[in-house]
């Protein structure tokens, strides 16, 4: 079966270019498929729609700032534009570039004074492999933060980020460092709206890892044909898949904040009895089932996305429709740093 990804033109006004502030402020747009009903709130609303026995689950993977725009080691020192995206032996990263002939015609990339690095073969025609020359693991990873910028989209100030977008792309369960771009559902939660959530709804708030990697960066239709989002790192806690399932089994909603906590959650339900720790190539699209996850929030996302096509799983083709068209009719401000929905 072949799927045609939804699509939408997205007016450049539409696209925020900054979070409002505070976070809840942002609108939320509820989307509840048992009634097929769209109602408009706000975040700081959520409280209202959540339940004692729900569980509430964040990534709470944290961004690295992996975007530099290193000079080349020939004599012009030509300036070229990197993202990190992983590290996969000590000091040794891989990286996306543009442009990238130019990149691979490097030996060396000179990041600053105290940072420098070679480049390994690689294997992929998509990716860059480079080492760091450094005396230790500690303090390439010290100068990675300290010189820096935080990777946000492109459609976002053409990716230039500011010190500001250190506080703004980085949510508040942030913990383990590991990501190249937000999980940005989360971005809508303040400290005073979680403290909100636990004092007078009472539901269970949990955290999972999902480090998320560079499909955020890619379309999802190469050449007609659809790409999986590729493998991403993840981590779930054994004893929370089963308190998540027996949560289920009692009639109880798991909600997830972002499409990444839907896939980790998804990909540790399915590695039951294998592991819940490790990589995931899982790729849900219309058509896959959902062990876990009963509702999502999430945010207005780019068409052509592996993201959308999760959202479209759970809500249909007709009902995702109708919620993109009302949230542009609305105003509402899209992607990273935009509005969100909740879907019920």
């Amino acid at each position: 079966m072949t799927i045609e990804p939804f699509s939408y033109a997205l007016p450049d006004e539409q696209i925020a270019q900054r979070p409002v502030y505070p976070p809840e402020s942002a609108k939320m747009l509820v989307v509840d498929r048992a009634t097929n009903q769209l109602y408009h709130r706000s975040f700081a609303d959520i409280a209202a729609l959540l339940r004692p026995t729900d569980r509430l689950v964040f990534n709470d993977t944290r961004v690295i700032p992996a975007r530099f725009y290193p000079r080349l080691d020939s004599e012009s020192g030509t300036q070229v534009e990197l993202v990190l995206l992983r590290e996969v032996a000590t000091n040794e990263w891989t990286a996306i570039g543009y442009p990238m002939r130019r990149i691979r015609g490097a030996q060396q990339l000179l990041f600053g004074d105290d940072l420098r690095a070679i480049q390994l073969p690689s294997d992929r025609p998509d990716r860059i492999r480079i080492k760091f020359q450094t005396p230790s693991r500690e303090r390439t990873l010290q100068l990675i933060e300290s010189l820096g910028s935080m990777p946000i989209p492109p459609y976002i100030r053409k990716g230039r980020a500011d010190e500001q977008d250190r506080l703004d792309y980085q949510s508040i369960f942030a913990e383990h460092a590991g990501s190249v771009a937000a999980p940005t559902a989360s971005l809508h939660f303040s400290e005073g709206l979680v403290d909100t959530i636990r004092s007078t709804v009472g539901c269970s708030i949990d955290t999972v890892t999902l480090h998320v990697g560079a499909a955020s960066f890619q379309p999802v239709l190469v050449n007609g044909e659809l790409r999986p989002p590729g493998a991403e790192e993840f981590h779930v806690p054994d004893a929370l898949v089963q308190s998540l399932l027996e949560a289920k089994a009692a009639g109880n909603r798991v909600i997830a904040v972002g499409t990444t906590v839907v896939r980790a959650l998804e990909s540790a339900a399915r590695a039951r009895g294998d592991s819940s720790t490790g990589e995931t190539e899982l790729f849900i699209q219309p058509g896959s089932n959902f062990a876990l996850v009963d509702a999502l929030v999430t945010n207005f996302h780019q068409s052509g996305t592996t993201h959308l096509l999760l959202v479209e799983a759970l809500l249909g083709r007709e009902l995702l429709s109708r919620a993109y068209e009302s949230a542009l009719s609305e105003r509402y401000r899209f992607l990273s740093y935009g509005d969100g929905m909740f879907i019920l």
